[in-house]
């Protein structure tokens, strides 16, 4: 009889990418594969066929107005009746968490029944959802290792790497796709960073321009900011791309010589992993700080620039660019320090930790 797995994630990127990267992984093996979401995780999925999630609502608890705390606990106790009846059908031989509060009405519930669960951290800081199923996890796997881990769960500890995906852990060595005419940047915000990043850094490219530097970007923009951007890097005479979305992120990365980004944990991953100094820019009201947190580790290892929200101005991001495009040195010492952060291995971790409970 074909293995089960069920694969557990809240909606945002940080959480619903390793989670889809290892669908696909045990899916190509011959397991059969289920993913639980919510519907912000679903629209990272939209353009994949092969993958039908099954859709949770669950609340967020430490909401600070007390009535929408209260509903939330509603929500999460409806959201566990439903779990368990996904539980009851599908009978999986292992489940598996990614975080958030999506994650936890499955992953909780699988004690009920006796299924294995499985829970990866992918930030520095164990997220809250995780936090509740330590008592319940087989085993906990990290991405790289965390600080605020209870002592007396050390022992069901795994450090496996970030799970990316496969074209970007298959990435060889340091290759460019640019022709280093110009210097590239590439600029990702996403949905919240966006704003901000559109504000700033437009300015900042008409000011290097004028310098001497010749500077193509990559910006991500808002779709409100789209056609405003746009307008401004034509009036001003800069090469440049500005997009909402592209699924071709890769590419991109691989074409810039730095990057502008905010600090989720799968994003910085894949920035080191391809050998891509960058800018971390982390959001203020990330939960627990752990943005904050994920470019500390980077910083750190001599991987990035760490430039906090309240600095993020055109007068520090202006000097702080200026600085590194004129210090190539300084560029090639971090390309350096990034090749230590080797990450080949994940699935093979991943796998080597989980067989005891899907074993053929």
């Amino acid at each position: 009889m074909t293995k089960k797995i069920i694969f557990s994630a809240g909606g945002s990127g940080g959480h619903i990418f390793p989670a889809i990267n290892l669908m696909k992984h045990f899916s190509k093996k011959g397991f059969d594969v289920l993913l639980v979401t919510d519907e912000r995780g679903k629209k990272f999925i939209k353009d994949d066929q092969k993958i039908q999630p099954c859709i949770l609502n669950a609340g967020t608890p430490t909401n600070k107005n007390i009535l929408k705390k209260i509903l939330s606990f509603f929500t999460i106790f409806f959201s566990i009746i439903k779990a368990i009846s996904i539980l009851k059908k599908e009978k999986p031989d292992l489940v598996f968490g990614f975080g958030g509060y999506v994650s936890f009405p499955i992953s909780f519930t699988s004690r009920f029944f006796n299924f294995p669960l499985v829970i990866y951290e992918n930030n520095v800081i164990l997220g809250r959802a995780n936090k509740y199923l330590l008592t319940f996890s087989k085993k906990i796997l990290l991405a790289k290792k965390i600080e605020n881990l209870p002592e007396k769960y050390k022992y069901k500890v795994y450090e496996v790497g970030s799970i990316l995906e496969k074209k970007i852990i298959n990435y060889a060595d340091y290759n460019k796709l640019s022709s280093k005419k110009d210097f590239s940047v590439l600029v990702i915000g996403g949905s919240q960073g966006a704003e901000i990043f559109g504000t700033i850094i437009p300015s900042v490219i008409k000011m290097l321009k004028e310098k001497g530097h010749t500077i193509q970007i990559k910006q991500q923009c808002a779709k409100d900011q789209k056609n405003k951007i746009i307008d401004f890097y034509k009036k001003n005479e800069i090469n440049n791309y500005v997009f909402e979305f592209d699924k071709n992120m890769l590419e991109l990365i691989l074409s810039s010589d730095l990057a502008i980004t905010r600090c989720g944990a799968s994003t910085t991953a894949e920035l080191a992993h391809t050998l891509t100094p960058f800018i971390a820019v982390p959001i203020p009201q990330s939960i627990d700080n752990h943005q904050y947190l994920n470019a500390k580790y980077y910083e750190e290892r001599g991987c990035c620039w760490i430039l906090e929200q309240n600095s993020f101005t055109i007068e520090n991001l202006f000097k702080l660019m200026e600085e590194t495009i004129n210090n190539k040195k300084k560029l090639e010492e971090i390309r350096k320090n990034m090749k230590k952060n080797d990450n080949k291995n994940v699935y093979t971790n991943v796998e080597n930790q989980v067989n005891e409970f899907i074993e053929k």
